[in-house]
């Protein structure tokens, strides 16, 4: 870590907890060459304090979907800006915002807007729990920091007598949902689930499955869909699988980067609302929904996801070729917009320190690796090329080759 990023390090931690506000960005010390702090960011290219560039496929875990300081988004919010931030009533922008996200997720027939996607989950299961009468909730993926999900945490600061209501599941797991709901179906309010958690399974089975068990025993289905939506397709998981949720979350790439989140479903299960209340004050925000409606109009109108799938399938088809000229044990997968690189020596603790070793050369070659490579409409072929000619550099020096 350079001078200038160790003394800005020290000095927000004795500020801020862990340096920063969130829990995937703490400096990683197995990862040399990261850098703690960004300060600018402009198409698919970051600089840190040191004005050291790196192309980057971390996307602010997932927000950014058409690249930083996308021209369009950002004078959509500067022309919101001259008619103001937050209003004393709600502003006409909340109907343009709810409109644009259901022209691309047309399923969808009624939207509320949060702030994080956190927020967006548990308003899904309040509502699911408020609908059906029932409190029991079966979980797969990572749903956020609230007390319904962070049970298992250490330290969590959640009552323990919340545990007989949660009912985690690993993901693609069939058996593991039969007994959940052999055991507590006429208890589930709801089964939330990530549709896809962007490793080696691709689980359209699984999903079909949960759907068949949801419909027969009054169950609702909750599609997280707060990495899924605008990502894997225009209209997220719901669309690439062909199976509809009851109710959905959504955030990140909802507006590139602005801080937005939705949940959205059927209006039946929506107008819980009408006995039920889920309410923040910033939710009509209205530079955040002018970001979203320009982002979703981007989405809709340009061919975003064919070339967001045609440069990851590129840099995946890569990440294969320099396995395959290496010999080195490992392989490449995940589906185009995020692929990945994994390492199958069979020391597992190798895989990990090989591992370690190859994000530690890429960022300091100017590569912002990430467990899964993130692509946004602003990688050109070009960034895809400079990335590998710096991947199979990073090869030759760690296996000496």
């Amino acid at each position: 870590m350079t001078p200038k990023n160790k003394q800005h390090l020290e000095k927000a931690q004795t500020l801020i907890p862990w340096g920063t506000q969130t829990n995937a960005k703490r400096i990683n010390p197995d990862w040399q060459g990261m850098p703690p702090f960004i300060k600018r960011a402009k198409g698919c290219r970051m600089w840190d304090l040191d004005d050291r560039e790196y192309i980057d496929y971390r996307c602010s875990l997932g927000p950014i979907i058409l690249g930083y300081q996308y021209d369009a988004v950002d004078e959509a919010v500067r022309e919101q800006m001259q008619n103001g931030v937050l209003f004393s009533m709600a502003s006409p922008i909340e109907l343009n915002a709810a409109q644009a996200i259901i022209k691309n997720v047309p399923w969808i027939e009624q939207i509320r807007f949060m702030k994080t996607g956190a927020d967006a989950c548990t308003a899904c299961t309040r509502l699911a729990r408020s609908y059906t009468g029932r409190d029991h909730i079966l979980t797969s993926g990572y749903h956020g920091y609230h007390d319904w999900f962070a049970l298992n945490w250490p330290n969590s600061g959640v009552p323990g007598s919340l545990r007989e209501f949660i009912h985690d599941i690993p993901y693609g797991d069939v058996d593991a949902v039969d007994r959940v709901f052999d055991s507590y179906g006429d208890h589930l309010a709801a089964a939330i689930v990530e549709p896809y958690d962007w490793n080696e399974t691709v689980g359209k089975e699984y999903l079909q499955h949960l759907r068949q068990r949801c419909d027969a025993g009054g169950t609702l289905l909750i599609f997280d869909e707060v990495l899924t939506g605008f990502r894997l397709g225009r209209g997220g998981a719901q669309e690439y699988f062909g199976i509809t949720p009851d109710l959905a979350a959504y955030a990140k790439a909802i507006a590139n980067g602005y801080p937005v989140s939705a949940f959205a479903g059927k209006k039946k299960y929506m107008q819980t609302l009408e006995k039920t209340i889920i309410t923040i004050t910033h939710g009509g925000e209205t530079l955040s929904l002018a970001a979203c409606k320009a982002t979703m109009k981007i989405i809709r109108d340009e061919p975003v996801h064919d070339h967001i799938n045609a440069i990851g399938k590129r840099l995946r088809d890569g990440f294969a070729e320099i396995i395959k000229e290496t010999g080195v044990p490992a392989h490449a997968g995940g589906l185009d917009p995020a692929p990945f690189i994994i390492f199958d020596d069979q020391d597992e603790n190798r895989n990990i320190e090989w591992q370690n070793k190859l994000f530690s050369k890429l960022y300091q070659k100017g590569i912002f690796a990430n467990h899964r490579w993130f692509i946004s409409y602003s990688h050109r072929e070009a960034d895809i090329d400079e990335t590998l000619e710096k991947m199979r550099a990073a090869f030759q020096e760690i296996f000496s080759l």
